[in-house]
């Protein structure tokens, strides 16, 4: 498991004084801060663009439908996850197929994900869990 207290306290001053900055601001939503996250996030990765979405199923459903994922399509992902992993792929019309994990990790098994490949997989979601990366090999 990841330590997220730890994680935090190496950071602490600078969210804390961010977070107030929002806070005295009033402005909780699509104010001068997330325009800036956009622009860094973006420049940080090497994308022209940077989206700042409310939640993660919407940064899922968006990746989706960036994808080109439709109604006709099937979406590889596991069923030990948070349901906006399976909304998502719903939302966009898309039928999830659903691979077992590995259980070492509790990631997906990625000798599943090549039995279970179909001419209708439009895309392939793994799920980091509990500080583990999936097996993209």
């Amino acid at each position: 498991m990841v330590d997220l207290r730890a994680q935090y306290a190496s950071i602490k001053e600078e969210v804390d004084a961010a977070v107030l900055d929002v806070l005295a601001s009033g402005q909780f939503a699509l104010g001068p801060q997330v325009s800036a996250f956009e622009e860094e996030f973006a420049a940080y990765s090497g994308a022209r663009y940077g989206v700042a979405v409310n939640s993660g199923t919407s940064a899922l459903h968006l990746a989706l439908l960036a994808a080109g994922v439709g109604p006709s399509d099937e979406v590889i992902t596991v069923p030990f996850t948070f349901m906006a992993t399976v909304a998502a792929v719903r939302y966009t019309g898309a039928t999830p197929v659903f691979v077992d994990i590995e259980p070492r990790s509790c990631t997906m098994d990625v000798t599943q994900v090549c039995n279970a490949i179909t001419d209708r997989t439009s895309a392939i979601i793994p799920v980091h869990l509990y500080g583990q990366p999936a097996d993209l090999g």
